[in-house]
């Protein structure tokens, strides 16, 4: 991993730059099909050099800070005329941070599969907490619990969203099945006596 940005700018004031390119950029190029082409090719350049060099927050920090110096990456396609290179550095940087968040939840993933293989448990939790009772929307309105039943590897999800009209949840994904299946429901306790019967018919079918 790229660690070459010790001296690099604070990551939480050049997230929300990148992030605020990243929204502007594509109605601003859109305007125009064929720069819109050429700023995609661009873009693309830059996002597979953040790959290669498995460039961290920090370095997407340092490269926001230092736009220009990403123009030897980018010289088989050019920024357009009139595109500014830290915008398209800043939808590069977007990229790769969703890249991040994506193994960063893999590795959570992953740890909990094999912490609770060790401990000989019969469910990993994978997200929010164990006991489906403690979950709630807290600050955001939404929250949810995904359980990991090992022996079957069906996924049991239960998801608060105080912003919905049936704000709690209940969904199964089953293995080699693409559509989940579940319920909703507007009040709390019919929907933790659901997660409790789905997580009971999920255990006997294992």
């Amino acid at each position: 991993m790229s660690h070459d940005n010790a001296a690099a700018p604070d990551v939480q004031e050049w997230r929300t730059r990148w992030r605020s390119a990243a929204e502007s950029a594509f109605p601003f190029l859109m305007t125009d099909p064929q720069v819109y082409a050429q700023a995609l090719e661009t873009v693309g350049l830059l996002a597979a050099d953040f790959r290669r060099r498995e460039v961290d927050l920090d370095g997407l920090a340092a490269a926001m800070s230092r736009p220009d110096e990403l123009r030897a990456v980018t010289a088989s396609a050019p920024a357009p005329p009139g595109v500014p290179i830290a915008m398209l550095v800043g939808v590069a940087c977007s990229m790769r941070e969703r890249d991040l968040i994506t193994q960063r939840v893999r590795d959570a993933r992953r740890r909990a599969i094999h912490e609770a293989r060790a401990a000989g448990r019969t469910w990993a939790i994978l997200e929010g907490p164990e006991q489906v009772e403690q979950l709630s929307g807290g600050s955001t309105g939404s929250a949810c619990a995904v359980h990991l039943h090992l022996p079957t590897g069906t996924e049991l999800r239960a998801s608060v969203n105080a912003w919905s009209t049936e704000p709690y949840s209940v969904d199964v994904v089953r293995p080699g099945v693409v559509a989940a299946t579940g319920a909703t429901f507007t009040r709390r306790e019919p929907w933790i006596g659901e997660v409790n019967r789905v997580r009971a018919d999920i255990e006997d079918s294992g």
